[in-house]
């Protein structure tokens, strides 16, 4: 009994030899540590670049030069007293609005037609889904085919049903392109709202509308007494997020009609490119997409400040 008493003893001071300063942390405090390495990182990789571009922002900085000279707030003065930054702040506004609406009332239509059950759901939401299938580049193709000047679908369609006299030139016409542009990106993007008003709609329990029924409401009374109401949430959370993605999107634009005919449809991401890319004007450049952070950061603080007010 001794010697097993003297063993035990011995293996306790040993293993309070051995014993890691780590075993004396809580699981939050371990937790912390092992996650610290990955937060440096990634606070490496997305801070270090905005620093620099920054940087770049206060320069005279060519985009092949290795170095450029120290201008301050020179570039942001020129940028937001120009009439080309207020002109593509507009476009970027109207393209935007129109973009989200066309989205909410698809993606709320579909998602409220995909809640019913009837024959051939699962191919209508294959169908509905698509766009999400298929790459930028093929749908802004499409939609040029569509709208092709000399022998697209809506010419024809709009000739024979006597809304226009003669074919229109639809993506080289300043009155026309910014409508194409916004139909192309609101049928484009649709299947995430869909998807989000969807999910919401299956958590709405029956008896609500069983309840409404025996009352004598409307479809469109129920809409609005009861679908609306369970859908505010996430309608903020859509709009919020379609646009933020909206604002800030480049290809179909750039695809569609790269920002023409002549400034016609440039927003400030394609202001933004062609100043960098196509002037060569880097330092310019970098200014116009900070600025483009400064409108959105005002934006959603409006949005936000708009909706808790609306809650109360």
């Amino acid at each position: 009994m001794a010697e097993a008493s003297d063993f035990k003893k011995k293996s306790v001071s040993i293993a309070e030899r051995i014993r890691s300063p780590v075993d004396d942390l809580s699981e939050n405090q371990v937790g912390v540590i092992l996650a610290l390495p990955l937060v440096l990182l990634l606070t490496l990789l997305y801070f270090y670049p905005i620093a620099r571009g920054f940087i770049f922002s206060l320069q005279e900085l060519s985009l092949f030069a290795t170095s450029g000279s120290w201008i301050g707030i020179e570039n942001y003065v020129s940028t937001v007293t120009s009439s080309r930054f207020w002109g593509a702040l507009e476009n970027g506004i109207v393209y935007t609005i129109g973009s989200v609406a066309v989205t909410l009332v698809i993606g709320v239509g579909t998602a409220l037609v995909l809640n019913r059950s009837f024959v051939g759901k699962r191919f209508v939401t294959g169908l509905i889904l698509s766009p999400y299938m298929i790459p930028v580049v093929g749908i802004v193709l499409i939609f040029r085919w569509l709208f092709n000047g000399l022998n697209g679908v809506a010419n024809y369609a709009f000739v024979q049903l006597g809304l226009v006299n003669e074919p229109v030139a639809w993506f080289s016409n300043p009155t026309y392109a910014m409508p194409v542009l916004i139909i192309i990106s609101g049928w484009a993007l649709y299947p995430f709202v869909t998807m989000l008003v969807l999910a919401k709609l299956q958590t709405i329990p029956d008896e609500y509308y069983e309840a409404a029924d025996l009352m004598g409401a409307s479809r469109a009374r129920q809409f609005i007494s009861i679908t609306f109401p369970q859908l505010k949430s996430v309608l903020f959370v859509a709009i919020l997020l379609r646009t933020l993605w909206t604002f800030n999107l480049f290809d179909i634009i750039w695809l569609g009609t790269g920002g023409g005919p002549g400034n016609s449809t440039e927003t400030l991401p394609i202001m933004a490119y062609r100043i960098a890319f196509d002037g060569l004007r880097l330092g310019e450049g970098t200014a116009v997409a900070f600025l483009t952070f400064v409108v959105l950061a005002i934006g959603t603080g409006a949005y936000f400040r708009t909706f808790n007010e609306a809650s109360v």
